[in-house]
Parts: structure tokens; C-alpha cells; sequence
């Protein structure tokens, strides 16, 4: 698994950093499929953001949250992602389901 995290004007944390490696490792055991995680941490009009982008084979899926809280953003970020690739990761199995009862 590929791993990449940026701070813009953020102070760089590396508690912060473990935390998104953690939520990268969980998901990757969940959906194998996926091989390169890069997040962006910003600050802005008060609020801490942060965007995950997760590529893989026939995936290119993107989550992003804002919160007061650089953590809650984080955790909301890979939350979202979780579910959107649980999403995606569903529509490939019954895809395959009903191709194979074709």
C-alpha cells in the first residue's frame, strides 16, 4: 500500500499522520483492491478539512469532511471513504452475480 498525507496550513502532526496510516491499513484489509491512499489536511475559515483519494484496481474513489477538530475531519474523511467504497465494492459483487446467472 502507497501512502501519501500533505499539511496545508496545518501544523504537521504526527499523531495525526499514525491515525491516517491506522484508517489507510484498516481499509486496505477490507477491500484489498485498493493499493494508493493520498490525504490532504487544510484549515480554513475556522474549520479543519480533509480530503482522501483512494486509487486501486478499477477503483478511484474521493471523501472529504470538514469539522472544527483537525481529528473529527479525519475520522469523518475515512468514515465517508469507507462507505463509499463499500458501495463500490457491492455494486462489483452483484454485478458479477447476476452476469453469472445470465
Amino acid at each position: 500500500m502507497s501512502f501519501q498525507i500533505h499539511f496545508h496550513d496545518v501544523p504537521h502532526s504526527e499523531s495525526i499522520r499514525r491515525n491516517c496510516e491506522r484508517w489507510a491499513a484498516l481499509l486496505t484489509e477490507e477491500f484489498p483492491e485498493t493499493s494508493k491512499y493520498e490525504v490532504t489536511l487544510s484549515h480554513s475559515k475556522g474549520d479543519h478539512a480533509a480530503h482522501v483519494h483512494v486509487t486501486g484496481k478499477d477503483i478511484d474513489v474521493a471523501a472529504a469532511a470538514e469539522k472544527r477538530e483537525l481529528s473529527e475531519a479525519v475520522t469523518e474523511g475515512f468514515e465517508r471513504l469507507r462507505r463509499q467504497l463499500r458501495k463500490h465494492h457491492d455494486k462489483q459483487i452483484f454485478a458479477r452475480r447476476r452476469n453469472a446467472k445470465s
